[in-house]
């Protein structure tokens, strides 16, 4: 059985991308839907005990005052069950995330990234890296688990802006990502059971039509559409996917937490370089996280430097 969870970070934000990841695990075939927090507690946690990978909800385990190294830490480790070498820096963990032929090409459409790069890892330490990693693999093989991937798709603000002006709707944007995710799943697994738990989207409860469109498939199912969870069944010649949609899925799914994970670690490597760029040009300014309150303070701070660069609103502010 295939066992997946989607979620993303920067929904809400005025400025930086927007991140939508899945992650996704081959699991031993059980009449309930395995926790893999449990199959997996001998390496992984929910809270950090400074001996396992914690694997929780981004927003408990990042902080800007505890910084990316506990995120980073984690995310590598994953990382690294599928990679001889880990992406030495920023770009080309885009690309190996996005796992498209665009690749990183996007970010050079914008000042603070042109010619810009980080090395990875940021805080974290490679050998700790490479020891927890180890741990990992050894508790997949005991416990009949398989990390089949994980896949991470950055969407910033020219793109986002385009979808607002050909969508008029910021949830439909956001669905645009997760769909694609839903279908690469569709496609890749078509002999297996599969069960995907996604966040709920922008408070949307009905997803039929939607899932109907992107995916295709030969009939639908709907299970449950409530305050809660709009779970459906989605059929084809094999096994039908099932597809629910509910409030706080990074409690209730180890997927859905580790997609969180990419999506917030992603997402944070972008605005560290936003803000490097904008600290070099503007005396004693702080960093944003890109929300608006804080975004409007931070744009009348720059707005001196944004007059004399020339930076079009279009490719630094959202519209919704």
């Amino acid at each position: 059985m295939i066992l997946a969870g989607i979620d993303e970070a920067g929904y809400g934000p005025t400025l930086g991308p927007l991140v939508v990841a899945a992650a996704g695990f081959r699991v031993p075939d059980a009449d309930e839907m395995p926790d893999l927090w449990k199959l997996l507690h001998r390496s992984t946690c929910r809270k950090p005990d400074g001996r396992r990978i914690p694997v929780n909800d981004s927003k408990k385990l990042y902080s800007t005052k505890k910084g990316l190294r506990p995120l980073e830490e984690s995310v590598l480790a994953f990382l690294a069950l599928h990679e001889t070498r880990l992406p030495p820096d920023f770009r080309a963990l885009v690309r190996r995330l996005a796992g498209t032929t665009a690749g990183d090409g996007y970010l050079d459409s914008y000042p603070w990234y042109q010619g810009r790069n980080r090395r990875l890892p940021h805080g974290a330490y490679p050998n700790q890296v490479r020891v927890a990693a180890e741990k990992l693999a050894e508790d997949l093989r005991a416990s009949g688990v398989e990390l089949l991937g994980v896949r991470a798709l950055p969407m910033e603000v020219l793109q986002f802006n385009r979808g607002v002006d050909r969508l008029a709707n910021k949830a439909q944007i956001s669905f645009q990502i997760v769909g694609s995710l839903l279908k690469r799943l569709w496609r890749t697994f078509p002999g297996e059971r599969i069960e995907v738990l996604v966040d709920r989207q922008g408070g949307r409860m009905h997803y039929g039509p939607l899932l109907y469109r992107r995916i295709r498939p030969r009939g639908l199912r709907i299970l449950e559409e409530s305050e809660g969870a709009s779970s459906y069944d989605l059929f084809r010649e094999g096994p039908p996917m099932r597809v629910t949609f509910a409030v706080e899925s990074e409690e209730r799914s180890f997927p859905v937490a580790l997609a969180s994970m990419f999506c917030k670690y992603l997402r944070e490597l972008h605005m560290n370089l936003f803000n490097e760029f904008w600290a070099e040009r503007v005396v004693d300014l702080k960093p944003t996280a890109g929300y608006h309150v804080d975004a409007q303070r931070f744009l009348e701070e720059i707005a001196t430097a944004r007059h004399e660069l020339g930076v079009d609103d279009s490719a630094l502010i959202r519209r919704r």
